[in-house]
């Protein structure tokens, strides 16, 4: 079975990547989404308009404590499905090294490949400066471990920014293939898979804070709250997103780096929000949503 990793920080585009690799890919593909927390919502908006394999593994981010968990999921799809291909999606602070880590010292790695890791950058928060604390080690671990990095929302950048930020992960990691991207189109080209793993251990300071309820919500309320998110009034929030039922039928949300944008889903039973980051203040975005 051929494993292709996707990875990178919350709200880069993963979801994006994996959507618009699914168009490409046979039935033959399984998919498996971990989310930070307790509370899914990509696995149904992955799902969405697709008949492949899709399983979600919530409640953790993918690092060394979880490494066995990886693990454990990917031999359970082996034996239920037995798929040509498998993709994984990890949560936005989880550890590229040791989602690599965990396959290569699995007790089936001599039935898996290991396909070239693509990461994905968000040029509108990776500067290009990492610096040695905990968010300084994740960059370095998803640069120095991927194959393959997108630069996206190129669209939202200046052209010397971009090039300021090519030439950063270019230190880091020369070997890399750096492709500058919208919304993750782009094709991906051949590669060789790199060498060794690389780890770098860190541990985010980040919490996942969800709920769910019944009934209709207004939009309008929903924008309001996502737009003053930044204000840092709910808390340090650095990523939002959830399924919602308007008065025009059911949407999803997204908010990242003060961006908010909505889409479509076919159905959903019930309200689904999370917010991810620190500090915070759940009982007042409830009341914000709700009054």
């Amino acid at each position: 079975m051929k494993i292709e990793l996707i990875c990178g920080f919350l709200g880069a585009g993963k979801t994006t990547l994996l959507k618009n690799l699914i168009e490409q890919s046979d039935s033959d593909t399984a998919i498996l989404v971990n989310e930070f927390g307790e509370l899914g919502i990509d696995g149904a908006v992955i799902a969405e308009g697709t008949n492949l394999n899709v399983v979600e593994m919530p409640s953790g981010c993918i690092c060394c404590s979880l490494r066995e968990s990886l693990v454990d999921a990917v031999r359970d799809i082996i034996d239920d499905f037995n798929p040509g291909q498998l993709i994984i999606e990890p949560s936005g602070i989880a550890s590229p090294s040791s989602v690599l880590i965990g396959l290569e010292k699995a007790d089936f790695s001599d039935r898996i490949e290991i396909a070239p890791v693509v990461g994905v950058v968000d040029l509108t928060f990776f500067s290009g400066d990492v610096h040695e604390d905990d968010l300084g080690n994740f960059f370095k671990d998803q640069i120095m471990n991927s194959d393959i990095i997108m630069m996206n929302k190129a669209d939202l950048v200046s052209a010397e920014a971009i090039e300021k930020c090519r030439s950063k992960i270019a230190r880091i990691n020369p070997a890399a293939l750096i492709i500058p991207t919208v919304y993750c189109r782009a094709e991906i080209p051949e590669t060789a898979v790199k060498g060794d793993t690389v780890h770098f251990h860190y541990s985010p300071q980040f919490h996942a804070e969800s709920f769910t309820f019944d009934g209709v919500v207004k939009k309008e309320r929903i924008v309001d709250l996502l737009h003053s998110l930044s204000s840092g009034e709910y808390g340090s929030i650095y990523r939002a997103k959830g399924i919602i039922r308007t008065e025009n039928g059911p949407q999803t949300f997204d908010y990242v780096n003060g961006q908010v944008n909505f889409g479509e889903i076919r159905d959903t039973d019930t309200n689904k929000f999370v917010f991810i980051g620190r500090q915070v203040d759940l009982p007042k975005i409830e009341k914000a949503v709700k009054s």
